[in-house]
Protein backbone atom coordinates (compact mmCIF):
# COMPACT_ATOMS: atom_id res chain seq x y z
CA UNK A 1 0.00 0.00 0.00
CA UNK A 2 0.93 3.52 -0.15
CA UNK A 3 -0.23 5.33 3.28
CA UNK A 4 -0.28 8.64 3.94
CA UNK A 5 0.86 9.83 7.25
CA UNK A 6 -0.36 13.55 8.17
CA UNK A 7 1.88 14.05 11.93
CA UNK A 8 3.37 16.72 12.86
CA UNK A 9 5.11 14.43 15.68
CA UNK A 10 8.42 13.56 13.90
CA UNK A 11 9.09 11.05 16.20
CA UNK A 12 6.19 9.15 15.77
CA UNK A 13 5.99 9.90 12.21
CA UNK A 14 9.58 8.32 11.95
CA UNK A 15 8.33 5.19 14.12
CA UNK A 16 5.70 4.99 11.61
CA UNK A 17 7.30 5.03 8.53
CA UNK A 18 9.87 2.42 9.84
CA UNK A 19 7.17 0.16 10.73
CA UNK A 20 5.15 0.08 7.75
CA UNK A 21 7.88 0.67 4.81
CA UNK A 22 9.77 -2.88 6.74
CA UNK A 23 6.12 -4.64 5.73
CA UNK A 24 6.65 -3.75 2.25
CA UNK A 25 4.43 -0.08 2.00
CA UNK A 26 5.14 2.85 0.97
CA UNK A 27 4.85 6.09 3.29
CA UNK A 28 4.80 9.32 2.89
CA UNK A 29 5.01 11.89 5.98
CA UNK A 30 3.50 15.30 5.84
CA UNK A 31 4.05 17.67 9.58
CA UNK A 32 1.38 19.68 8.35
CA UNK A 33 -1.74 20.41 6.57
CA UNK A 34 0.03 22.43 3.67
CA UNK A 35 2.23 19.59 3.06
CA UNK A 36 -0.81 16.59 3.23
CA UNK A 37 -2.70 19.23 0.37
CA UNK A 38 0.29 18.76 -1.83
CA UNK A 39 -0.30 15.18 -2.50
CA UNK A 40 -3.67 13.71 -4.41
CA UNK A 41 -5.34 11.77 -1.95
CA UNK A 42 -6.53 9.55 -5.17
CA UNK A 43 -3.03 8.70 -5.06
CA UNK A 44 -2.86 6.78 -1.93
CA UNK A 45 -4.02 3.57 -0.26
CA UNK A 46 -4.54 4.92 3.39
CA UNK A 47 -4.41 8.08 5.10
CA UNK A 48 -3.33 8.43 9.02
CA UNK A 49 -4.09 11.81 10.39
CA UNK A 50 -3.34 13.59 13.35
CA UNK A 51 -5.89 16.38 14.55
CA UNK A 52 -3.64 18.40 16.13
CA UNK A 53 -1.45 19.90 13.43
CA UNK A 54 0.49 22.94 13.41
CA UNK A 55 -1.07 24.90 10.92
CA UNK A 56 -5.08 24.42 11.30
CA UNK A 57 -7.11 21.07 12.62
CA UNK A 58 -7.00 17.77 11.19
CA UNK A 59 -10.78 17.73 10.82
CA UNK A 60 -10.50 20.16 8.30
CA UNK A 61 -8.31 17.81 6.04
CA UNK A 62 -10.61 14.96 6.41
CA UNK A 63 -13.70 17.53 5.35
CA UNK A 64 -12.02 18.09 2.47
CA UNK A 65 -11.34 14.36 1.09
CA UNK A 66 -14.93 13.72 2.07
CA UNK A 67 -16.13 16.60 0.28
CA UNK A 68 -13.84 15.53 -3.13
CA UNK A 69 -16.37 11.91 -2.80
CA UNK A 70 -12.60 10.25 -2.31
CA UNK A 71 -13.77 6.72 -0.64
CA UNK A 72 -10.19 6.31 0.88
CA UNK A 73 -9.86 4.18 3.97
CA UNK A 74 -9.21 7.21 7.08
CA UNK A 75 -7.93 6.41 10.59
CA UNK A 76 -6.97 9.17 13.25
CA UNK A 77 -4.58 8.97 15.87
CA UNK A 78 -4.89 11.89 18.30
CA UNK A 79 -4.47 12.53 21.80
CA UNK A 80 -7.93 14.33 21.91
CA UNK A 81 -9.87 11.36 23.36
CA UNK A 82 -12.91 13.91 24.24
CA UNK A 83 -16.36 11.81 23.31
CA UNK A 84 -17.30 14.83 21.13
CA UNK A 85 -14.30 14.77 19.22
CA UNK A 86 -14.57 11.16 18.07
CA UNK A 87 -18.04 11.40 17.13
CA UNK A 88 -17.57 14.47 15.48
CA UNK A 89 -14.23 12.37 13.35
CA UNK A 90 -16.52 9.52 12.64
CA UNK A 91 -19.36 11.22 11.57
CA UNK A 92 -17.43 13.58 9.36
CA UNK A 93 -15.90 9.59 7.64
CA UNK A 94 -13.49 8.37 9.47
CA UNK A 95 -13.32 4.93 8.91
CA UNK A 96 -12.13 4.81 12.88
CA UNK A 97 -10.66 6.87 16.07
CA UNK A 98 -7.53 5.78 17.44
CA UNK A 99 -6.24 7.79 20.92
CA UNK A 100 -2.51 8.21 21.86
CA UNK A 101 -0.27 6.28 23.11
CA UNK A 102 -1.05 3.20 20.97
CA UNK A 103 0.89 0.16 20.13
CA UNK A 104 1.77 -0.72 16.40
CA UNK A 105 0.13 -3.89 16.38
CA UNK A 106 -2.72 -2.70 17.33
CA UNK A 107 -2.68 0.16 14.74
CA UNK A 108 -2.10 -2.22 12.16
CA UNK A 109 -5.06 -4.36 13.38
CA UNK A 110 -7.02 -1.22 13.35
CA UNK A 111 -6.08 -0.88 9.85
CA UNK A 112 -6.73 -4.35 8.75
CA UNK A 113 -10.28 -4.48 10.04
CA UNK A 114 -11.43 -0.92 8.18
CA UNK A 115 -9.90 -2.48 5.19
CA UNK A 116 -11.83 -5.89 5.73
CA UNK A 117 -15.23 -4.14 6.73
CA UNK A 118 -15.73 -0.97 3.94
CA UNK A 119 -15.82 -3.16 1.47
CA UNK A 120 -13.30 -2.20 -0.92
CA UNK A 121 -12.89 -5.69 -2.55
CA UNK A 122 -9.76 -5.14 -3.69
CA UNK A 123 -9.08 -7.70 -6.38
CA UNK A 124 -12.65 -7.21 -7.70
CA UNK A 125 -11.81 -3.10 -8.26
CA UNK A 126 -8.47 -4.30 -10.06
CA UNK A 127 -8.56 -4.39 -13.75
CA UNK A 128 -6.09 -5.60 -15.67
CA UNK A 129 -4.87 -5.42 -19.63
CA UNK A 130 -1.79 -6.72 -20.28
CA UNK A 131 0.70 -5.21 -18.43
CA UNK A 132 -1.59 -2.32 -17.01
CA UNK A 133 -3.48 -2.60 -13.99
CA UNK A 134 -6.07 -0.21 -12.13
CA UNK A 135 -7.43 -0.09 -8.86
CA UNK A 136 -10.72 1.78 -9.43
CA UNK A 137 -10.99 1.99 -5.14
CA UNK A 138 -7.57 4.24 -5.29
CA UNK A 139 -7.76 5.17 -8.77
CA UNK A 140 -4.24 4.38 -8.99
CA UNK A 141 -2.83 2.83 -12.13
CA UNK A 142 0.28 0.73 -12.36
CA UNK A 143 2.40 -0.08 -15.47
CA UNK A 144 4.54 -3.38 -14.67
CA UNK A 145 3.96 -2.76 -11.06
CA UNK A 146 5.07 0.77 -11.44
CA UNK A 147 2.77 3.95 -10.77
CA UNK A 148 1.80 5.81 -13.16
CA UNK A 149 1.22 9.41 -12.99
CA UNK A 150 -2.08 10.45 -15.17
CA UNK A 151 -4.16 13.29 -14.77
CA UNK A 152 -7.82 13.26 -14.08
CA UNK A 153 -8.95 12.99 -17.55
CA UNK A 154 -6.41 10.31 -18.72
CA UNK A 155 -7.21 8.14 -15.81
CA UNK A 156 -10.86 8.43 -16.56
CA UNK A 157 -10.42 7.80 -20.14
CA UNK A 158 -8.10 4.58 -19.11
CA UNK A 159 -11.02 3.04 -16.91
CA UNK A 160 -13.41 3.83 -19.33
CA UNK A 161 -11.13 1.58 -22.27
CA UNK A 162 -10.32 -1.02 -19.50
CA UNK A 163 -13.50 -1.03 -18.49
CA UNK A 164 -14.69 -2.02 -21.92
CA UNK A 165 -11.85 -3.95 -23.43
CA UNK A 166 -12.47 -5.40 -26.91
CA UNK A 167 -15.24 -3.17 -27.53
CA UNK A 168 -15.20 -0.30 -29.59
CA UNK A 169 -15.92 2.93 -28.57
CA UNK A 170 -17.41 5.74 -30.41
CA UNK A 171 -15.81 9.18 -30.26
CA UNK A 172 -18.85 10.71 -29.24
CA UNK A 173 -19.78 8.67 -26.81
CA UNK A 174 -16.32 8.70 -24.97
CA UNK A 175 -16.58 12.65 -25.20
CA UNK A 176 -20.11 12.36 -23.28
CA UNK A 177 -19.28 10.02 -20.46
CA UNK A 178 -15.79 11.99 -20.10
CA UNK A 179 -16.98 15.38 -20.22
CA UNK A 180 -20.75 15.71 -19.78
CA UNK A 181 -21.92 18.86 -19.21
CA UNK A 182 -18.54 20.54 -20.57
CA UNK A 183 -19.25 19.22 -24.05
CA UNK A 184 -19.83 22.69 -25.81
CA UNK A 185 -16.63 23.88 -24.73
CA UNK A 186 -14.73 20.56 -24.96
CA UNK A 187 -14.00 20.15 -28.78
CA UNK A 188 -13.24 16.88 -30.80
CA UNK A 189 -9.80 17.59 -30.66
CA UNK A 190 -9.66 17.67 -26.65
CA UNK A 191 -10.26 13.58 -26.99
CA UNK A 192 -7.25 13.24 -29.61
CA UNK A 193 -4.54 15.07 -27.49
CA UNK A 194 -6.20 13.09 -24.27
CA UNK A 195 -5.54 9.97 -25.98
CA UNK A 196 -1.89 10.82 -27.58
CA UNK A 197 -1.46 11.83 -23.78
CA UNK A 198 -2.34 8.11 -22.28
CA UNK A 199 -0.51 6.55 -24.91
CA UNK A 200 2.93 8.59 -24.10
CA UNK A 201 2.60 7.62 -20.76
CA UNK A 202 1.89 4.04 -21.03
CA UNK A 203 4.97 3.50 -23.43
CA UNK A 204 5.68 1.23 -24.59
CA UNK A 205 2.51 -0.32 -24.85
CA UNK A 206 0.63 2.37 -26.65
CA UNK A 207 -0.16 0.00 -29.13
CA UNK A 208 -2.85 -1.05 -26.38
CA UNK A 209 -4.71 1.58 -27.41
CA UNK A 210 -6.25 1.31 -31.47
CA UNK A 211 -7.94 3.39 -33.34
CA UNK A 212 -10.34 2.37 -35.28
CA UNK A 213 -11.11 4.88 -38.10
CA UNK A 214 -13.78 6.47 -38.84
CA UNK A 215 -15.63 5.24 -35.43
CA UNK A 216 -13.10 5.59 -32.17
CA UNK A 217 -10.90 3.22 -29.95
CA UNK A 218 -10.43 0.01 -28.56
CA UNK A 219 -8.71 -1.37 -25.92
CA UNK A 220 -6.31 -5.07 -26.43
CA UNK A 221 -4.22 -5.64 -24.20
CA UNK A 222 -1.62 -8.25 -26.13
CA UNK A 223 -3.53 -10.91 -26.04
CA UNK A 224 -5.02 -10.59 -29.34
Amino acid sequence: MRILVIEDDRNISFVLKHFFSGQGHEVICCFSLEEAYKYNPNRQDFIILDLNLPDGDGFEYLAYVRSCEIRIPFLIITVRDQESDIIRGLEMGADDYLTKPFSLPVLKARMDAILRRAGFDRDEKRIKCGNLELDKATKTVFLENKILDLSVKEYELLELFMENQGLILPRQKIIDLLWGWERGDVYDNTLTVTVKRLRDKIAPYQDYIQTVRGIGYRLAGGDE
